[in-house]
C-alpha cells in the first residue's frame, strides 16, 4: 500500500500530513521526535547532517555549519552557503529537508508515498515554484501538485466551516513570507481564490530582527558592550530573539538574562509595548497589503466576511488586535496556524487534477481584468462539509504572465501582458505578433518573459528568456510572417512556452535561456536599423470602361501620377495598363519615371472597349512571374466585371506565383470583389469618391515604402492580437 501526504515547507517550520485512511481525517504525522512541526533548519557538523530540536537550537545557539530561512533564496542561482569547504544552494537546502521529511513519514506510517503535494507562499513567482519542484524529485518525492499556502489552509478551515458566499481573507504570516488572499466559499464546496497579493521577503524573521536590535541596544546600554567588535555577544543575543517574541506574545513584559564574555550576567527589561512600537512599520505593511487586495478584488471591506490567520507569527497579539481594527472583527481562531495549511495540502493530495480554463478578460489599455462572477451574495450559515470529496479549489494566477514587445507607436518596448493576474489556474492563452523576416539572416525571435502587470517592461519579474528559431522566410506576399507565442500556466503555477509560425500546427523549436545580465536596452526607445529598399516589380492597371469618361479617369491618372512621384526609382520598375473588354500594356516594365508618368497620361477612356468585359491578372503573372524582388500589381475600377469569378481565380493565381494584388475601388465598385482579388484584406481599399484616391495611392505607398524594421529580431506588437490556443 501507498500514501499520499501534503507537505508544508515553511521558511522556520515544516509539516507533513495525510488523510488517515482508517479514519477518512486530515492528520499531521509527526517527526521521529513525536513533534508535529519540524524547525526549517540543518546543522552540518562531524560528516552527519541533523534536523529538528538539535540543529535549531545550534542554529539560535550561533553554532557554525548551520543553514536556515533559505526558503527566501529559492529560485536564485547563487549559492546560500559554504560549510566544510562545500557550498550549498537554497534548493540543495531544501532537497535535504524533504528528503529528511519523506524519510521519518515513510518510518512513521510504514508506508511509501505515492506521490505529495507541497505548499508554497502564493506570491511565489515561477522561478521559485520550479526550483521547489526540482528540490522535491531530487529528494525523490513524485510530486503531484504545488499549492499555494493560504488556499491550503482555507481547505483545511472549509472542511468544518462552510459558509455559502463567504468570502474569506487568509492573512498568512510566515516566518519568512507573508500572503494575503481572498478566497470565496461556493455554494458546491468549492473554494475560489478571487485575489492574491504578498512579499516573500516579508515574515517573522523580520520581527525577530527587530527584536534584536532592540536588546542589543539595551544590553549595550547596560553593560558598555560594543557589539559590532564583540561576536560571540552578538551571537548569544540574536539566539534568544525568537524565544523572546514567543515570551512577549504571552506575557506583557519581560526580563531578559544573559552571560556574556569578559562581563559576565546581565539582564534588561522588555516589554511588549516596546517589542510592537519597534515593529509597528512591518505590520502596517501588511495591513496595505490587505487594503490593496480589497481594491484590487473591487468590494469593500465589509464585504470580507471573516479573516483566517495563517503561519506561527500570527501568534503575536498585535497582529489579532491590528486586523480587528481594520476589518472590525475578530480573527477566527479555528485552525491551528502551524498545522493548517500541511492539514489543507493532504486533503488536497486526495483530489484530481483540474483542467485547463479558457482565458476570458476584458482588455483595457494593454490590461487585462478577468472576467469575474458574483462574489456578493447573502452568506448561509456554517455547516460541515459531508466527506473530503465536497470540498474543491480552483487557484489562480498571481501574478499577470506577459512578453517584452514594441508598442504599435514603435517608440518604447511594453509588457503586452498574455495572462493577466487572478485568472483561474491552470490556463493556456495565446497572442500572435507580426515579425519581419530575412532571406539572409538568422530567422530568430527572442521572448523575454514578464510576471507582473506594470507597462514598463523593467518594473516586472523577467523569469526566463527563450529564442525560437526555425521560422520561415515568407516571400513578402504580406510583408510579415505571424508568430503564436503560447503560454500554459499549469497547476502549479509553473510557466511553459511555445510558438508557431502563420497556421501551422507544429510547434516551433522554443530553447530557454539565461536572461542576460544587461537589459538596459528595453529602458531605451527601439532602434530603428534602416534596411536597403528590395527591389521592386510595380504593375498598375486601370480600368478605361465607359463608366470612367470625363472625371472619374482624369482623377485616377492623377493619383497614379502622384503615386509614381513617390516612388524611388533606384530601386523600382513600373508598368501601366489599361483595361476594359481587353487588355494592353501600355508602358513595360521601366526604370523611368518620366516614361511611366506619360504613359499613365496617354491613356483614354475606351482605348481597350468601353465594356469590363475581361481582367488584367494573365498579363500581370506572364509579365512579373519572372523577375527578382518584390513583385507588386495595383488595379483600380469604379465598375462591377462582368466576369468577376474567371478574375479572382486569375488573381489567386498571381497570388500563388508570389505576386501581391491590391483592388482599388469607387462609386459603383463591388467591394467583396476588391476584397477577392486582393492578397490581403489590407490591400482592399473602396474609397467614396475619385477625388479620394490619392488617399487610397498613399495607404499603398506606406505598404511599399517601409524601409526600417525595429530592432530586435524584428518583433513589433503592430499586429498583436489574442488567438486560438493549442493543445501543448
Amino acid at each position: 500500500m501507498s500514501i499520499s501526504i501534503g507537505i508544508d515547507l515553511g521558511t522556520t517550520y515544516s509539516a507533513a500530513a495525510y488523510v488517515n485512511p482508517q479514519t477518512g481525517i486530515p492528520e499531521i504525522i509527526p517527526n521521529p521526535e513525536g513533534k508535529k512541526i519540524t524547525p526549517s533548519v540543518i546543522q552540518f557538523i562531524n560528516g552527519k547532517i541533523l534536523f529538528g530540536s538539535e540543529a535549531e537550537e545550534a542554529f539560535n545557539e550561533g553554532a557554525s555549519g548551520c543553514a536556515a530561512t533559505f526558503k527566501r533564496s529559492m529560485g536564485t542561482d547563487g549559492i546560500y552557503c559554504t560549510i566544510g569547504g562545500k557550498s550549498y544552494t537554497a534548493e540543495n537546502l531544501s532537497s535535504m529537508l524533504l528528503k529528511y521529511i519523506k524519510d521519518y513519514v515513510e518510518a512513521e506510517t510504514g508506508e511509501k508515498i505515492k506521490e505529495a503535494v507541497i505548499t508554497v507562499p502564493a506570491y511565489f513567482y515561477a522561478v521559485e515554484r520550479e526550483a521547489t519542484l526540482r528540490a522535491a524529485q531530487d529528494a525523490g518525492l513524485n510530486v503531484k501538485k504545488i499549492i499555494d499556502e493560504p488556499n491550503a489552509a482555507a481547505m483545511s478551515y472549509g472542511l468544518n466551516h462552510w459558509r455559502e458566499n463567504a468570502n474569506i481573507l487568509v492573512y498568512d504570516l510566515g516566518g519568512g513570507t507573508f500572503d494575503v488572499t481572498l478566497i470565496h466559499m461556493q455554494g458546491n464546496g468549492e473554494l475560489q481564490t478571487v485575489v492574491t497579493r504578498g512579499d516573500h521577503f516579508l515574515g517573522g524573521r523580520d520581527w525577530d530582527n527587530r527584536l534584536q536590535d532592540i536588546l542589543i541596544r539595551k544590553f549595550s546600554d547596560e553593560t558598555g558592550i560594543d557589539f559590532h567588535d564583540e561576536p560571540e555577544s552578538l551571537r548569544i543575543v540574536r539566539g534568544m530573539s525568537e524565544r523572546v517574541k514567543k515570551q512577549l506574545s504571552r506575557i506583557t513584559s519581560f526580563e531578559v538574562s544573559a552571560d556574556f564574555p569578559n562581563y559576565g550576567k546581565a539582564s534588561v527589561d522588555i516589554s511588549r509595548d516596546e517589542f510592537e512600537a519597534g515593529t509597528s512599520d512591518l505590520l502596517r505593511r501588511t495591513g496595505d497589503f490587505c487594503r490593496g487586495l480589497i481594491d484590487e478584488a473591487g468590494i469593500k471591506i465589509k464585504d470580507v466576511t471573516d479573516v483566517l490567520l495563517v503561519g506561527g507569527s500570527t501568534r503575536m497579539p498585535a497582529v489579532s488586535n491590528y486586523l480587528a481594527e481594520i476589518f472590525g472583527k475578530k480573527p477566527l481562531a479555528h485552525v491551528n496556524p502551524d498545522e493548517a495549511v500541511a492539514l489543507g495540502a493532504a486533503i488536497q493530495a486526495t483530489k484530481g487534477n483540474e483542467e485547463y480554463v479558457g482565458l476570458s478578460v476584458i482588455v483595457k489599455d494593454n490590461h487585462k481584468v478577468t472576467e469575474r462572477k458574483n462574489f456578493l451574495g447573502l452568506v448561509k450559515p456554517e455547516r460541515k462539509l459531508t466527506g473530503l470529496e465536497v470540498i474543491t479549489l480552483r487557484e489562480t494566477t498571481a501574478h499577470a504572465m506577459g512578453m517584452i514587445a514594441v508598442s504599435q507607436d514603435g517608440t518604447r518596448y511594453i509588457n503586452d501582458i498574455i495572462i493577466p493576474a487572478n485568472h483561474p489556474r491552470p490556463v493556456r492563452a495565446a497572442k500572435a505578433f507580426s515579425f519581419r523576416t530575412s532571406l539572409r539572416g538568422n530567422n530568430e525571435m527572442e521572448i523575454y518573459v514578464l510576471q507582473g502587470d506594470k507597462i514598463n517592461p523593467l518594473e516586472n519579474l523577467i523569469p526566463f528568456k527563450y529564442t525560437v528559431t526555425g521560422i520561415e522566410h515568407k516571400s513578402e506576399i504580406k510583408g510579415r510572417t505571424i508568430i503564436k507565442v503560447q503560454y500554459t500556466y499549469d497547476t502549479n503555477g509553473i510557466i511553459k512556452v511555445e510558438a508557431r509560425q502563420d497556421n501551422s500546427t507544429s510547434n516551433l523549436t522554443v530553447t530557454r535561456e539565461h536572461v542576460p545580465e544587461d537589459i538596459s536596452k528595453f529602458s531605451r526607445p527601439p532602434e530603428k536599423i534602416e534596411a536597403k529598399p528590395q527591389n521592386l516589380n510595380l504593375v498598375m492597371a486601370v480600368d478605361v470602361s465607359g463608366s470612367m469618361i470625363g472625371k472619374p479617369l482624369d482623377d485616377a491618372k492623377q493619383a497614379m501620377c502622384d503615386f509614381i512621384e513617390k516612388l524611388d526609382f533606384d530601386y523600382t520598375r513600373a508598368a501601366i495598363m489599361a483595361v476594359s473588354d481587353r487588355t494592353e500594356t501600355v508602358c513595360l516594365l521601366s526604370s523611368s519615371k518620366s516614361r511611366c508618368i506619360r504613359a499613365v497620361n496617354s491613356i483614354e477612356c475606351g482605348q481597350t472597349g468601353y465594356e469590363n468585359e475581361t481582367h488584367p491578372f494573365n498579363e500581370i503573372e506572364s509579365l512579373l512571374a519572372n523577375e527578382e524582388g518584390r513583385k507588386f500589381a495595383i488595379v483600380l475600377a469604379d465598375g462591377v466585371w462582368q466576369r468577376q469569378d474567371k478574375a479572382v481565380k486569375a488573381a489567386r493565381m498571381c497570388n500563388n506565383s508570389g505576386i501581391e494584388t491590391s483592388g482599388i475601388g469607387f462609386g459603383h465598385a463591388d467591394e467583396k470583389f476588391l476584397h477577392d482579388i486582393s492578397s490581403n484584406d489590407a490591400n482592399a481599399i473602396f474609397v467614396q469618391g475619385s477625388e479620394d484616391l490619392g488617399r487610397a495611392f498613399g495607404t499603398i505607398a506606406q505598404s511599399l515604402g517601409g524601409s526600417s524594421e525595429i530592432d530586435g529580431g524584428g518583433l513589433t506588437g503592430l499586429q498583436a492580437q489574442d488567438v486560438q490556443t493549442w493543445e501543448s
